[in-house]
């Protein structure tokens, strides 16, 4: 049999493009509700329950099924023994006792897997952070200060180190406020 892993990680496809891919090879879909690294239920429903010898699992890329390369690990141990096929859409690899890469290739794979899962923990991230009112960026600077700065800057008492000094505004803060 042939089953899909899809997870809510959109790094490369959103859940339709998963499924799109994924549903030319099978219609055995297991969905994630979820893209934490926790609680991965469907997950782990495939590999303790419903994968069989020789069965085939089909994901678009290795961050959707491992959230590190000993995750990764871990899972690609417990599919070989099973003797379970791993298909990986996106890089076109096939995971296979019998599978045949050079070193080169798998520290690629390897290398490409690592990225994407910072990427991925980086949006998660900044998702809660946004999600929790958090303000992202640079923080603003008050106007009060801007315009005492220039205020100081036109008086003509003031240099540019005295100017900064007392509003903590940089040179090239104050020339772009002087500018517009």
């Amino acid at each position: 049999m042939k089953y899909g892993y899809i997870r809510p990680i959109e790094l490369y496809d959103e859940i339709a493009g998963q499924k799109g891919k994924i549903k030319k090879l099978t219609n055995d879909i297991h969905i994630e509700e979820h893209a934490e690294n926790k609680r991965r239920h469907q997950l782990d429903t495939l590999l303790d329950q419903i994968l069989q010898e020789n069965d085939e699992l089909i994901v678009t890329d290795l961050c959707i099924l491992a959230d590190s390369t000993k995750h990764l690990a871990d899972i690609i141990f417990v599919c070989s023994k099973k003797s379970v096929h791993i298909e990986v859409l996106n890089p076109g690899i096939s995971i296979s006792p019998d599978s045949q890469y050079t070193f080169e290739q798998v520290l690629n794979e390897i290398s490409a897997f690592q990225s994407d899962v910072v990427k991925f923990r980086t949006q998660l991230g900044l998702n809660k952070a946004i999600k929790d009112g958090k303000k992202m960026g640079r923080p603003k600077r008050s106007d009060d200060n801007i315009k005492k700065a220039v205020e100081m800057y036109m008086s003509k008492e003031y240099t540019l180190d005295e100017i900064k000094e007392h509003t903590n505004i940089s040179r090239a803060t104050l020339y772009r406020h002087l500018e517009s």
